[in-house]
């Protein structure tokens, strides 16, 4: 007997197809192509949601946009900006938590007013805080639904 079930994850459009032969189910990840009618539930599953468009570090925000889109970060700058946009969360709280060697450093508690918004929080740097930083978008319902990280280095 050999039964053969493809399922699709609607957020990723990756399928998941599973194969039963004399009882034995194997499963293997492919590439599903969403038809039209998959890709608006794909659309509406996401707007549903909601989350993160777009995660940046920069050294201001100008104008409501980035001035600057950096991965690595001289010690010399004062303070670093992670700005986000956020997309079908309005009226929800997000949370930016800083993290520097996996230990948190700071936290940010950001209203989002509409729709579409572009929230964005700050952490005064020292220079001896050289390494690996990573700032987590986290949701009110404790769920991390985004993240970002860059290097704080001393200058070459």
């Amino acid at each position: 007997m050999s039964l053969v079930t493809t399922m699709c994850n609607a957020v990723t459009g990756t399928g998941l197809l599973i194969l039963l032969v004399s009882g034995a189910v194997q499963a293997q990840a492919t590439e599903a192509t969403p038809t039209g009618a998959e890709k608006a539930a794909i659309a509406a599953e996401a707007t549903a949601a909601g989350g993160v468009t777009k995660a940046v570090f920069t050294t201001a925000v100008v104008g409501g946009e980035p001035a600057d889109f950096l991965t690595e970060i001289e010690n010399t700058v004062p303070e670093v900006v992670f700005f986000t946009v956020l997309e079908g969360m309005s009226g929800q709280t997000v949370t930016h938590r800083w993290k520097y060697n996996g230990a948190v450093m700071a936290t940010a508690k950001l209203d989002v007013k509409r729709d579409v918004d572009k929230v964005w929080s700050t952490n005064k740097m020292v220079p001896e805080w050289i390494g690996e930083w990573d700032v987590e978008v986290v949701d009110s319902s404790g769920q991390i639904i985004g993240r970002g990280s860059f290097v704080f280095e001393t200058p070459l």
